[in-house]
């Protein structure tokens, strides 16, 4: 499997959590607010684990944004617009799974969506452009 094809495997397991967290928000009655910010942090933590195998750098085992997204803007200072969001999405990583959960409302869940949406098409354009469509003969 070449370097490519695991990044576009990254970002398609970042789409599809994504995917569920959006899916579960706007279908479910109630909301599972914990579930869909942990879908949106598990979305963020493999796009910027896409990003960094698409820059053949060491991928870190963690769930910590803050480090990965440090990580990418070492090589990419665009990704600084994001520290904020990371710092706030990676609490989403484990304490939404287990008793005392964090509190979560709905206009933070949307909010959150929105981040981890933008952190996607961020990488997802950033990669693109560095594995350009092959042209068909």
């Amino acid at each position: 499997m070449s370097n490519q094809d695991i990044v576009n495997e990254w970002l398609q397991i970042a789409y599809e959590d994504y995917s569920a967290a959006i899916h579960l928000f706007e279908t479910m009655h109630p909301k599972p607010l914990e579930i869909v910010c942990y879908h949106c942090q598990q979305s963020v933590e493999k796009s910027l684990k896409a990003y960094l195998c698409a820059k053949n750098s060491d991928i870190p085992k963690t769930h910590e944004l803050s480090m990965l997204c440090q990580l990418c803007a070492e090589s990419d200072r665009k990704f600084e617009g994001f520290f904020d969001a990371c710092n706030e999405i990676e609490l989403y990583a484990t304490r939404t799974r287990y008793p005392n959960r964090i509190e979560i409302d709905e206009p933070c869940t949307a909010r959150t969506l929105r981040q981890a949406l933008g952190i996607y098409n961020f990488i997802s354009e950033r990669i693109s452009e560095m594995f350009p469509a092959k042209k068909k003969k």
